[in-house]
């Protein structure tokens, strides 16, 4: 199938925010799909964590096996931020761990896809 047919059967647009760490293999993965995706650098929010924003254009068909490839690829972790103790009249840092990374997915009905 060549890229022309692959863009006329663009029905779906999923936005993926992905952790640095993971993008690399994943966009691997997805575009072993033959997938229509496009890579936004972007900033995470709570820790500041660099992410990447993948948009992904695809045939409704398609979202099971993206959905499978990006849960395959893309995993939550553990890291310590340090944190000033409440009431210490020395601020001593506590580390404490939070979960971050893995994926964050929006998924939407696309009327109309053209590339030109």
């Amino acid at each position: 199938m060549n890229d022309q047919m692959l863009n006329l059967s663009i029905n779906r647009l999923v936005i993926a925010v992905i952790q640095e760490q993971d993008v690399e293999i994943a966009e691997i993965e997805l575009r072993k799909l033959h997938l229509s995706i496009h890579h936004l650098p972007s900033t995470g929010g709570f820790l500041g964590q660099r992410n990447i924003t993948l948009l992904i254009g695809l045939n409704q068909s398609q979202e099971e096996k993206m959905l499978k490839t990006i849960h395959q690829t893309c995993r939550s972790r553990v890291e310590y931020v340090t944190l000033p103790v409440e009431g210490s009249p020395i601020p001593m840092p506590s580390p404490t761990p939070v979960t971050v990374g893995g994926a964050t997915l929006f998924s939407f009905d696309v009327e109309r896809y053209e590339e030109f």
